[in-house]
């Protein structure tokens, strides 16, 4: 999709963009070969040619950074295929909702290499020179929390990556709410047992970590991969999607053949959340 797309061009809405497709420019290279452009993109088409060629060089050179300075926020998706196997998949964990009062306990990052986890105290300082591995950073709602609060805590680290934020293509195609919540409509699971954890829970299992229980961290490290394993499925799914809603037909993307995220977790602790979550509320009806 992203070699069919001129909207990154200056002047290039998504009107003159479906033009050029149903006048049959479909891609950079027909671009560079066509004579006849719609009227807004023949008027510029020497210098709009000189554009196609470099964003040919720079995807030649996988130079996510030229995109992410050119695409819209709102089609970052279309990078998706090019750079997934240079992609960091990140969701964070914190004490609360704001970086002011709040603290970072766990960053978790997934490639095609596996899951690492990066967690306060232990190792959260060598996040910034591992992200310097990767050209694309995807999440979901990161653009408005996770890289927000990473920088504010730790400064600015994400400058230099391109980023898409699943949130904002997903409601495109009518799938609101929270991620737990849109996983579930689309089928990307998680084990049973782990889906009746939440971001409150998270807070709860750091707590009581800090009070020496050993299964909370292992089962907070395996919350939060499980998180960020939905990301890929969750990419591939709206990637298919929205090619299907833009150019009327789905541009077939391969599977992410990812390793399976065998980390421990404690039935245990999930009991006892469970058990405090059951009892808040009869406290609450009975008030």
């Amino acid at each position: 999709m992203l070699s069919r797309s001129f909207i990154h061009l200056p002047g290039i809405g998504a009107v003159t963009e479906r033009e050029l497709w149903s006048a049959g420019v479909n891609t950079w290279d027909d671009f560079l070969c066509a004579e006849d452009l719609p009227q807004r993109a023949q008027s510029r088409r020497d210098y709009l040619r000189t554009l196609v060629g470099r964003s040919r060089d720079r995807l030649a050179e996988m130079d996510a950074a030229y995109f992410a300075s050119t695409l819209p926020n709102s089609e970052m998706w279309r990078l998706y295929p090019e750079f997934r196997d240079r992609a960091a998949f990140l969701d964070i964990e914190t004490t609360g909702l704001s970086p002011e009062l709040a603290d970072i306990t766990l960053v978790g990052v997934l490639d095609n290499t596996g899951y690492r986890a990066f967690v306060a105290d232990e190792n959260l300082d060598e996040l910034r020179g591992v992200m310097e591995e990767y050209d694309l950073v995807v999440t979901f709602n990161g653009a408005s929390f996770d890289l927000p609060f990473i920088e504010h805590k730790m400064g600015r680290m994400f400058s230099g990556i391109a980023h898409i934020d699943l949130m904002h293509p997903l409601r495109r195609l009518g799938e609101r709410g929270g991620l737990k919540a849109i996983e579930q409509r689309l089928k990307v699971g998680r084990p049973s047992e782990l889906t009746t954890l939440d971001g409150f829970d998270a807070v709860l299992m750091w707590r009581m970590w800090l009070n020496g229980d050993r299964g909370a961290r292992d089962t907070l490290i395996r919350y939060n991969a499980e998180d960020v394993a939905s990301l890929p499925r969750l990419a591939e799914i709206t990637y298919t999607r929205l090619t299907q809603k833009t150019v009327s037909r789905e541009i077939e993307i391969e599977p992410w053949d990812l390793p399976e995220i065998g980390l421990p977790f404690d039935l245990g602790v999930i009991e006892r959340l469970g058990a405090r979550k059951q009892n808040s509320r009869r406290r609450r009806s009975s008030d």
